[in-house]
C-alpha cells in the first residue's frame, strides 16, 4: 500500500495513476464544448448561444465569434427567426476535432527551418497531432462517454470549475 502524504495536489496524483489530461487553449475547450452541447441535445429545435452560453458558463460575446468561425468552416448553420438558432451542418461522427481546432485557429503560413531541431521536432509533432485529431469525431468521443457510463452533464460541469 502506498501512502500519499495530504498535501499533494488532486492533479499529481491523478498524473501518476494515468489520469493526467492534456489541457488544450480556452478557445479549443469552448468550441468542442459548445458542439458536444448541440450534438447531444435532447431537442430537435436547433440552439441558441445564449442557452449554450448559460449551461457552459461561457460568455455570449465570446461563443459569438466562435460560431462566426464555426460556421465560416461549415461545422454549424445557423438558422434565423424564433425558434432559431444553430445546429451541426453534419453528423456529430463526420466532424472531427482536428476539424474543429483548425477552424478557431486559422493557420498562418510560417517558415519551418529545418536547420533548427526544435523547430524540426515541433512542426512533426503538429502534424502528428492533427493526422491523429483527424480521427477523433464529436460522435466517437460522445459514444465512448456514454459506453463508459460517464455523465456528459457532470463532465460538462467539472470542466466549468477548471
Amino acid at each position: 500500500m502506498v501512502i500519499i502524504p495530504y498535501n499533494i495536489s488532486q492533479e499529481l496524483i491523478n498524473h501518476f495513476k494515468g489520469e493526467y489530461k492534456m489541457k488544450l487553449s480556452a478557445k479549443g475547450r469552448y468550441a468542442i464544448k459548445a458542439l458536444v452541447n448541440i450534438a447531444t441535445s435532447d431537442s430537435k429545435s436547433p440552439k441558441t448561444l445564449l442557452e449554450i452560453s448559460k449551461y457552459q458558463g461561457i460568455s455570449l460575446s465570446y461563443l459569438e465569434q466562435l460560431f462566426s468561425l464555426l460556421r465560416k468552416h461549415d461545422l454549424v448553420s445557423g438558422v434565423r427567426g424564433p425558434g432559431g438558432g444553430y445546429r451541426l451542418k453534419d453528423s456529430p461522427d463526420n466532424i472531427t476535432i482536428a476539424s474543429i481546432i483548425k477552424a478557431i485557429n486559422p493557420e498562418h503560413s510560417s517558415y519551418v527551418n529545418h536547420d533548427k531541431t526544435d523547430d524540426a521536432v515541433w512542426d512533426k509533432f503538429s502534424k502528428k497531432l492533427t493526422n491523429y485529431l483527424d480521427t477523433v469525431t464529436l460522435g466517437s468521443l460522445i459514444s465512448e462517454t456514454k459506453a463508459n457510463d460517464i455523465d456528459l452533464e457532470e463532465l460538462t460541469n467539472y470542466y466549468q470549475q477548471n
